[in-house]
């Protein structure tokens, strides 16, 4: 017998919920739930000493529960999981009425083992208000008792087709269940208490429809004012009930899991979601907190110089780890119960399965976007780190040699530049392959439903990828300029210029079409606007950047194909020289230096053809009407000196001698 000074710990609404969803019921497999309760029952029976004798010349003794012999919740155990064995065989009886081979009898036996779980819970209450339990058992365990029992008694009415008794009773657990959720001491009770709430809520609607109740303000109203008639019939002692549980609320500390993103609250009502809801709230309130630190120092410091970029520490790096790692875990969770909702509700499409569908998916939706957002921010931090160590590198180098050449005066320059390229050549493929990752997380957040929905956040995304491929872009031109491939380096080049035209074009008509504040509570869930600024000052940076490489590169190609830079280059300019070559009458030209093709394919091209006789040809211009005139004289002219020369020629040269025939045997002179 347990003292009154002993505390029993039963938290009906736990144990049920954690045995439901463990074995069977998240894929709403009752025969299974049934085989699991069966197996339950005959241990705790075993543990406590009231199993059964073994032998087959044993008769069979009927040994209860009572309350002046429970000692532990093992007792009451017993009682719930033999209700719960009842309650499962009957749904199981349930889905099979479907089948048009189940006996007319299947009916019948669902409502007699539904009766008798109402009769075990209501055993359990019993035992719950018996004196020697009512002390070591809380408020709370015993407001969850009381609301089992009023939930098990309303299933039975509403299977019988008894609306108002159905009403009734689902309205005083509704009203239960709300108190135990507003009272809980913890973030889990709560939800226990509204899973149970979202399970009572579509009966508790029929029967108010049944009845001719107006249910367009939901059924909250319904309840409350069944609820106040009924209560001290079907909760005796119901206001010193609920006075105990107000303070049991109070001594304990709830945490709370609202969650709001993008004006939107996301309502955790699932048991197992709460714990990893937590985690995921201290995760983001570090990295905000890291966030707000690093604009803090950035201020501090006031404007950083042209190329100072921040850097990715162990200890930052750690901090991004771990909060990839909880969202991760509860990314994989949310995604298991969504596609768990996915399975109940193709199976038995419940309204209570329909009414937790949303929030279930909103809350997948806000952990994947915000699991992408600090992927690419930790990925924006590392390329910021990595080019950060490759300017100190280099910057180290060229001041090494130069000291060096200047003391000794015997080292050639050039030298550091090797070793310079040398340097990118090995950094440049690895800042391209982290760019491909912060694409991909990019294009996963822009096909999410929740960003195709809002024209502000997608118009968003797609400035960030085409700001992100721009940056790839310019960094695979620097690569291919240093594998001397000058064509490809400046066809990637342009291409990232136009990225960045597209990227500065979605912008301004994003800041033209929404008035988008530039602080605010939006921002602080954006961890990728501080490294993807998309302001014009990041624009103008990018375009010098690209112009730049654009200008370095063209003098490069220029001295790799023969011509010369700088102060080596020649005074004459060569189109100058070529337009002096062509207004030479005489015919003769001066020796110059060979062009260089990269330099001269706008002029060869003009001076290379008669682009007007190829108009003529061409029928886009029409020939000159004095053309004929002009020019039949000249070549009469030429003919005539031709036929001139070719008779002179004749003349000169010796006739041969005749030879006869035969050989030249016979007539020969």
């Amino acid at each position: 017998m347990a003292s009154s000074d002993a505390h029993l710990n039963f938290p009906l609404l736990k144990l049920v919920s954690d045995a439901r969803l463990t074995y069977g019921l998240r894929h709403q497999d009752f025969g299974r739930y049934r085989s699991h309760c069966v197996a339950k029952v005959h241990y705790l029976r075993k543990s406590v000493g009231l199993a059964q004798t073994a032998g087959k010349s044993r008769k069979y003794q009927r040994k209860d529960v009572v309350a002046d012999k429970v000692a532990s919740d093992k007792h009451l155990q017993i009682v719930l999981f033999n209700a719960e064995r009842c309650w499962a065989y009957s749904q199981q009886l349930k889905e099979s009425l479907d089948d048009p081979a189940t006996p007319p009898t299947t009916r019948h036996l669902l409502i007699k083992r539904l009766g008798k779980a109402v009769s075990l819970s209501k055993d359990l209450v019993a035992l719950a208000q018996s004196p020697e339990l009512s002390s070591p058992l809380s408020a709370s365990h015993a407001a969850q008792i009381h609301a089992y029992h009023l939930v098990m008694d309303g299933s039975l009415a509403f299977e019988r087709g008894k609306h108002d008794v159905g009403l009734k009773s689902l309205s005083i657990a509704f009203e239960v269940l709300g108190k135990l959720a507003s009272t809980a001491a913890s973030a889990t009770d709560e939800a226990l208490a509204n899973e149970m709430m979202d399970e009572v809520e579509p009966m508790l609607r029929f029967c108010a429809y049944k009845l001719g109740k107006d249910t367009a303000a939901g059924v909250a109203p319904i309840a409350k004012g069944v609820a106040e008639q009924e209560m001290a019939t079907a909760v005796p002692e119901w206001d010193e009930l609920s006075q105990r549980l107000a303070e049991e609320g109070k001594q304990g500390e709830k945490e709370s899991v609202e969650i709001t993103w993008r004006g939107e609250t996301i309502p955790v009502r699932n048991a197992e979601l709460v714990a990893a809801a937590v985690k995921v709230r201290d995760a983001l309130a570090t990295l905000k907190q890291d966030q707000a630190t690093a604009r803090k120092a950035e201020v501090a410091q006031g404007k950083q110089k042209e190329g100072k970029k921040e850097i990715l520490g162990t200890k930052r790096m750690g901090t991004y780890d771990k909060a990839l790692l909880v969202l991760g875990e509860a990314e994989a969770i949310a995604s298991q119960l969504v596609e768990d909702n996915k399975i109940a509700r193709s199976k038995g499409n419940t309204a209570r399965f329909e009414a937790s569908s949303r929030p279930l998916t909103l809350f997948h939706t806000y952990v994947q976007y915000h699991l992408l957002s600090i992927r690419i921010k930790r990925d924006l931090l590392v390329v910021s780190s990595a080019s950060s160590k490759l300017a100190a590198r280099e910057a180290k180098i060229r001041h090494v040699e130069q000291t060096y050449v200047a003391r000794t005066e015997t080292r050639n320059p050039a030298v550091a530049d090797g070793k310079i390229r040398r340097l990118r050549a090995k950094a440049y493929p690895g800042l391209v392959k982290v760019f491909d990752t912060i694409l991909l997380s990019l294009e996963a957040m822009r096909d999410k439903e929740v960003v195709e929905q809002d024209d502000e956040l997608a118009s968003t995304v797609e400035a960030r990828i085409a700001f992100v491929r721009a940056q790839r872009c310019m960094y695979l031109s620097r690569g291919y300029a240093l594998a001397s491939s000058f064509p490809s380096s400046l066809s990637l080049n342009a291409r990232a210029k136009l990225y960045a035209r597209q990227s500065r074009s979605t912008v301004q008509s994003l800041s033209s079409a929404f008035d988008t504040p530039d602080d605010g509570g939006e921002r602080d869930h954006d961890f990728i606007a501080d490294q993807l600024p998309l302001d014009d000052a990041s624009f103008d940076a990018l375009d010098r950047e690209l112009e730049a490489d654009y200008d370095r590169i063209s003098k490069e190609w220029f001295e790799a194909t023969g011509g010369k830079v700088g102060e080596n280059a020649d005074e004459e300019d060569d189109v100058a020289a070529g337009v002096r070559d062509l207004s030479l009458a005489d015919g003769k030209k001066e020796k110059k230096k060979a062009k260089v093709p990269f330099y001269d394919v706008a002029f060869n091209y003009v001076t290379a053809f008669d682009l007007d006789a190829m108009a003529i040809k061409a029928g886009l211009v029409a020939a000159p009407a004095d053309a004929p005139a002009t020019t039949a004289p000249a070549h009469a002219q030429v003919t005539e000196e031709a036929k001139a020369a070719v008779g002179t020629k004749e003349e000169e040269e010796p006739q041969p001698a005749k030879r006869g025939w035969g050989f030249g045997l016979f007539g020969r002179r």
